[in-house]
């Protein structure tokens, strides 16, 4: 895997990502879906919950990217460049549900961030 392909990918991540939490920050925006979790301590329980888990996941599949791509199968390469682009992806995937269930747009948009970190986090581990 060059420091290319790992970029190109991770920027599709990211693009991917800005687009999910563009498409729910518009949806909370324009009150097309009410909000569901309006008490205080959950909406910071559900906020800790997954930022816990979108952080605790960055080592673990960096690990894992470069596992796959160290295999000797010819297709490894891909499969991690693929991995990549949906582990820089993911944070959204967080992002996404506390959004809709919150309407908290700006801490959604945090959680989303974590995008950035995941795909900085490649860049700097994963090329060999």
């Amino acid at each position: 895997m060059s420091r290319f392909s790992v970029t190109i990918t991770g920027l599709i991540g990211l693009v991917g990502a800005a687009l999910l939490t563009t498409l729910c920050l518009i949806i909370m925006a324009q009150g097309w879906l009410p909000v569901l979790v309006i008490r205080p301590i959950f909406v910071w329980g559900i906020l800790l919950f997954l930022t816990f888990f979108s952080i605790i996941e960055i080592p673990v599949m960096i690990v894992g990217i470069q596992r796959i791509a160290a295999s000797t199968n010819p297709k490894a390469k891909f499969v991690a460049l693929l991995t990549n682009a949906g582990y820089v992806f993911f944070a959204a995937m967080y992002a996404a549900p506390f959004i809709l269930l919150t309407g908290k747009l700006w801490l959604g948009a945090a959680l989303a961030a974590l995008s950035l970190v995941r795909f900085v986090t490649a860049f700097i581990f994963l090329p060999q």
